[in-house]
């Protein structure tokens, strides 16, 4: 495994960079229908899809850089569950509890186009029950950062053969959408919503996670990392910008120390995920270093974005600075695939096995 990226993913990174930082406006605001056309022009969405099904055949390992491209800015993200839809609708059809809808079967070349979009639920509180006409989903979960126009949901659900994802119509009857107060962040209920398709269980009888999970929670981690780097680049900006008592606050050692430290951990992170995303890529074992990369990018970020907060001042928490929109997108994602103490735990008895 090369330590640095190769000419492949720093080409990724550069084209996109280009094309997103334009975006931002006041406060570090990104319009979701803009990110969208960025990545539908740069064929992003075709990145993971084999060339059969009109995709690029990218591995994952370069979809990595993509993921932490988007978290840097906190841009809307409709890559990953462009994916995660993409891996269950490519799952040989005997693999999910339930049967694929024939809508879902056109649905990947829509996907490699960036002709349709998708949204990736967040949240336990679904639940899948097996009736006549196929599964039906009730309860409710959070949706941040969904396209306007998406035509699925991926949402998280509990059966008795443990947690899947289950993909629904975004106009289905029985599924609402409301506002919160989080910005960018929608409440779906569901109330005997049919299920178009049902992955596999995310994790076996034995505890393993599936594949399908490995790899989301990659992208996961990846994304999380670009959220504290760019925290984190915002922190050392205003440190050196910021004056008291005639000189930079940087040049104190309770704040420099810290940004120091934090810098460490980044690199760490980022070297355990490119290692786990190189080892699912091989077809080498990496549900350990999937999970226990997701743990220590979900701990950093939550900790990066915080401290960022507070060397920005009271301003940090205005509209007006783009670090807020690192902080506040870092409290929901971080736990998007569970906490990082399960993810510890379960990375812990992992390696036990």
């Amino acid at each position: 495994m090369h330590l640095e990226r190769d000419e492949v993913q720093r080409d990724l990174v550069r084209a996109l960079r280009a094309r997103l930082d334009p975006l931002a406006g006041p406060g570090g605001r990104m319009d979701p229908a803009e990110v969208h056309g960025v990545l539908t022009d740069l064929d992003l969405f075709a990145l993971e899809l084999p060339d059969a099904m009109g995709g690029l055949a990218f591995p994952l390992a370069c979809a990595v850089p993509v993921c932490e491209e988007l978290g840097r800015l906190a841009a809307p993200d409709p890559y990953q569950a462009h994916a995660v839809l993409a891996d269950i609708v490519r799952a040989p059809e005997g693999e999910g509890p339930g049967s694929r809808s024939a809508a879902l079967t056109r649905v990947l070349p829509l996907l490699g186009a960036g002709k349709t979009g998708a949204g990736l639920g967040v949240g336990t509180g679904v639940r899948a029950a097996r009736g006549r006409e196929g599964w039906a989903l009730d309860g409710e979960c959070a949706l941040p950062a969904a396209p306007p126009d998406a035509a699925f949901h991926v949402v998280p659900a509990r059966t008795a053969d443990g947690t899947v994802l289950a993909v629904v119509a975004a106009d289905a009857p029985g599924l609402a959408g409301t506002a919160t107060r989080r910005e960018g962040v929608r409440r779906l209920a569901l109330t005997g919503v049919p299920a178009q398709a049902l992955s596999e269980p995310l994790h076996d009888a034995d505890g393993r996670p599936s594949p399908l999970l490995v790899r989301a929670r990659l992208r996961q981690a990846a994304h999380l990392l670009g959220l504290a780097c760019g925290a984190h680049r915002l922190a050392v900006q205003r440190a050196a910008n910021r004056h008291q008592f005639g000189r930079p606050i940087g040049e104190n050692q309770a704040v420099a120390f810290p940004l120091a430290e934090q810098f460490a951990h980044l690199e760490a992170v980022r070297l355990l995920v490119h290692e786990a995303a190189w080892d699912a890529d091989g077809g080498r074992p990496a549900a350990v270093g999937a999970t226990q990369s997701l743990a220590y990018a979900a701990e950093l970020a939550l900790q990066v974005t915080a401290h960022a907060v507070h060397v920005h001042g009271a301003a940090g928490i205005t509209g007006d600075f783009a670090v807020q929109r690192h902080y506040r997108t870092a409290a929901v994602e971080a736990t998007r695939w569970g906490a990082p103490t399960s993810l510890w735990r379960e990375a812990g008895a992992l390696r036990l096995r």
